[in-house]
């Protein structure tokens, strides 16, 4: 059976935002007629559209009701009152088992996410096992962070433990109620906060159990994480992805935007106060936005020979909690960071629904319009910064102007395109090349690395930076076959582009 993880690009859908339909004007508001479809079955309908992009793995918010005691908001779909149960404004789950046959038949695999470290505070099991959670001195179910619409579950408890590998086995084999559709049932999950449960053994004991119970089925286990330690130690308990944090850091302390919406290369004050990200400040302050970008790929692709088999991290600019790329880093950050994310070794390219067509809101989470935390850095023209919030809005609000967002669709369809047409950029290894940029090394932007797959070599470089880059070595290093973009004068990359050629 051959593996379908190394070529896995991955589409998050939030159901609240797909779907909403309100009316756009009062003309609309006018004729509105009551809607017949639930958000479940509208993406069931629509999927083949959607499809059209290119990526094969769905992933979908967790599709459980949503807690209603001490909810923020209009509830988070992150605090949920029964793992095996779907929420009512969603649809029902005779129509979600249709949505994963829909998924299938489109040989598309189907992720639901999934919150191991914490419940709503009215789970079901608040009341029937409150011995399943962590209480608080009170003698209330404690809660992590500021999270108060969550109770945090114990792992320690054997009960609990064997019902959480009962609620994901739940969802594995959900068609087998019914004798139809094309496998057991979903094909993995993303878990949230994986490395927060408070035993982390769990995870050695539920992973094989699951695996074993399906032993014909190739499972994706993906944890959202954060750190580097803290992602091995989790590959190292048989997680097969893990989030790269590093990755998105980098954009969020390398980019800011004028007041005209132009990237600018400035790297954060605030990533020298992470201490988790200094490894990568270390790299940038001897080698620039080029050097930061080498190492996190390349930690990564050291660490692999840890483990029996691969392992895998996913790369974004955007994602629902951190909002959108487009937004906070401009289109020259955001074009530059998600093509250096396909072209990466042991990565699962991953896009929120309406990130193809330049989204700027974060999808609704606790609200249906409001403000949020994840805005962006503006560079006055007297060179110092502001910052300006993000929204969150229950809707989308997309690039403007029909012609700006097709081109966003064409940029990721290429993209897409190439990464699955060549199996050395899913599945080669990785090294790091020096073309000879010509600046000075606290400047240097230009990333270059060639991917490699037996006999098979595909050599990329990727300018982050807002400044053309003469590349010395550019033309005895890039003979081959064009596949993705080109250099200007035979030895200039452009700000933010990316040349990729086929040597053999």
């Amino acid at each position: 059976m051959s593996s379908w993880l190394p070529g896995a690009v991955i589409y998050q859908i939030n159901l609240r935002s797909l779907a909403a339909r309100d009316p756009r004007n009062a003309v609309e508001a006018a004729t509105e007629k009551p809607l017949v479809e639930s958000p479940l079955a509208y993406l069931t309908k629509h999927l083949s559209k959607l499809r059209r992009l290119g990526f094969n793995t769905v992933y979908l918010l967790p599709p459980y009701p949503i807690g209603i005691f001490a909810r923020k908001g209009i509830g988070s779909p992150y605090a949920s009152r029964d793992f095996t149960a779907v929420e009512p404004e969603y649809g029902s789950k005779t129509e979600l088992k249709e949505l994963i046959r829909r998924c299938h038949a489109l040989r598309l695999r189907i992720l639901f996410d999934i919150t191991p470290n914490h419940t709503a505070r009215d789970h079901v099991w608040v009341k029937e096992h409150p011995d399943y959670y962590v209480h608080a001195p009170d003698g209330s179910p404690a809660f992590d962070a500021d999270w108060s619409d969550t109770a945090k579950l114990d792992y320690t408890h054997p009960g609990l433990r064997n019902a959480m590998i009962e609620v994901y086995d739940h969802w594995l084999s959900i068609l087998r109620e019914d004798d139809q559709g094309e496998g057991d049932g979903i094909d993995g999950f993303r878990l949230d906060m994986a490395h927060f449960i408070n035993d982390r053994s769990f995870w050695d004991e539920a992973l094989p159990i699951l695996r074993a119970r399906h032993p014909s089925r190739e499972l994706l286990f993906m944890a959202e994480c954060y750190g580097l330690s803290n992602n091995l130690d989790l590959f190292g308990r048989g997680m097969d992805a893990a989030y790269d944090d590093d990755f998105y850091k980098l954009c969020q302390y390398a980019y800011a935007v004028d007041e005209a919406g132009h990237t600018h290369l400035r790297l954060a004050d605030e990533a020298r106060h992470n201490h988790g990200f200094h490894a990568i400040l270390n790299a940038w302050q001897e080698g620039g936005m080029a050097a930061a970008a080498g190492r996190v790929l390349m930690q990564y692709e050291e660490a692999a020979a840890h483990f029996s088999s691969p392992r895998y991290t996913a790369r974004y600019t955007d994602n629902h909690d951190e909002g959108r790329g487009l937004y906070r880093f401009g289109s020259g950050g955001f074009q530059a960071m998600n093509t250096l994310a396909f072209l990466s070794p042991k990565t699962f390219p991953f896009l929120l629904t309406g990130e193809e067509f330049g989204a700027l809101d974060r999808p609704s989470i606790h609200a249906r319009c409001q403000p949020c935390d994840k805005g962006c850095r503006i560079l006055s023209a007297d060179g110092r910064e502001h910052y300006r919030e993000g929204v969150e809005l229950e809707g989308n609000l997309f690039d403007r102007g029909l012609e700006a967002r097709q081109q966003w669709y064409q940029f990721f369809r290429e993209l897409i395109h190439l990464r699955r047409k060549h199996r050395v950029l899913t599945e080669g290894a990785c090294s790091l090349l020096d073309v000879g940029e010509e600046a000075p090394p606290r400047e240097q932007a230009v990333v270059a690395f060639d991917r490699t797959l037996g006999r098979q070599l595909i050599r990329c470089a990727v300018n982050l930076g807002d400044q053309p880059r003469r590349l010395s070595r550019a033309p005895h290093l890039f003979p081959g076959r064009p596949l993705y973009g080109e250099l200007e004068e035979g030895d200039v990359l452009p700000p933010f582009s990316a040349v990729v050629v086929q040597i053999s």
